[in-house]
């Protein structure tokens, strides 16, 4: 059981506190993409040591590592020893009924929120195709004035262009724009903000899950420009963004275009520029995102219990 409530307080930790320490990434020199793993890190921490939390409470004979965790915190572990079985046995219950709640809503608030967004891309993909017309590539272009492009997932995802993306900028600016696009393609960013869509609206008062749309939704935005920097260069990408920025044109529901948090891009562009992460860095942020709190909770535990022992 003493393993168990790491687990959670490691969960809890990381759902309540983590958000506000993940906010401050942004506006920082860290890649976007690095902030990015941290943040989907976090979310996975969460869900995991909760998760765990449950699993560990209705293990059969003690759960493997409890015995290491147990002799850390031997003078805590003795109270929870000490308590009543069906103290026990009733946290196990109330903890498997909350996980198995959790997952029957994550899966009907899933289901239809992932039939609602394939029936308005599967609409948009019908309308495109009769509109827009193809270059023999992943681009569709539409016949309006105005320079607006985004990308719309699925098998295959696409990206939809104005014919007044190639009038009214360069070249350079043009494929900077396409690049952007493609990246989002690329990262499966449409998976990432729906995932965060779907949590969120499963767990609405849980901090990390509530505040993980918008500021995931700008981070992917963010790593897509450092992708075109490196395709094109920043100053292109730069000059792409306010040019499409000041388009008065909507995106479609449920897709991801150039089109928001202009000032914060710009300077992330002339901060950052085309750095490039290594995926052992990501890897990092994320085990320290996800291991931190708990190994905190186990830290604070041990210290906890050292003072009770001399006490």
């Amino acid at each position: 059981m003493t393993l168990a409530v790491i687990l959670l307080l490691g969960a809890v930790l990381i759902a309540v506190a983590s958000p506000r320490l993940l906010q401050r990434l942004t506006d920082t020199p860290l890649p976007p993409g690095l902030a990015l793993a941290a943040w989907l890190g976090s979310i996975g921490g969460t869900l995991f040591f909760g998760t765990s939390a449950v699993v560990v409470s209705l293990w059969p004979d003690h759960a493997p590592a409890e015995a290491t965790v147990e002799a850390l915190v031997w003078c805590l572990s003795v109270v929870s020893h000490a308590a009543a079985p069906w103290i026990t046995e009733a946290l196990a219950g109330i903890g498997t009924l909350a996980l198995v709640a959790a997952v029957v809503r994550t899966t009907a608030i899933g289901r239809r929120y992932t039939r609602a967004q394939a029936r308005v891309r599967d609409y948009h993909r019908e309308v495109v195709a009769i509109v827009a017309r193809s270059r023999g590539d992943d681009v569709m272009w539409l016949d309006h004035p105005m320079p607006l492009a985004y990308s719309v997932s699925g098998r295959p995802g696409f990206v939809v262009a104005t014919e007044g993306l190639s009038n009214c900028l360069s070249t350079g600016e043009r494929d900077a724009v396409l690049a952007h696009e493609r990246a989002h393609l690329l990262g499966r960013h449409h998976r990432i903000v729906s995932a965060c869509d779907i949590l969120a609206a499963v767990f609405p008062y849980v901090p990390l899950f509530g505040a993980a749309p918008t500021a995931v939704k700008t981070l992917v935005e963010l790593t897509a420009d450092q992708h075109a920097a490196r395709i094109t260069s920043v100053p292109t990408v730069r000059a792409a963004l306010t040019a499409v920025s000041a388009s008065s044109l909507p995106r479609p529901a449920g897709t991801l275009g150039l089109s928001n948090d202009t000032s914060l891009r710009l300077r992330k562009l002339r901060t950052t520029g085309r750095a490039r992460w290594p995926r052992l860095s990501c890897a990092a942020i994320v085990a320290v995102s996800m291991l931190g709190p708990a190994v905190t909770v186990l830290a604070g535990a041990t210290v906890a219990s050292a003072v009770a022992c001399v006490a």
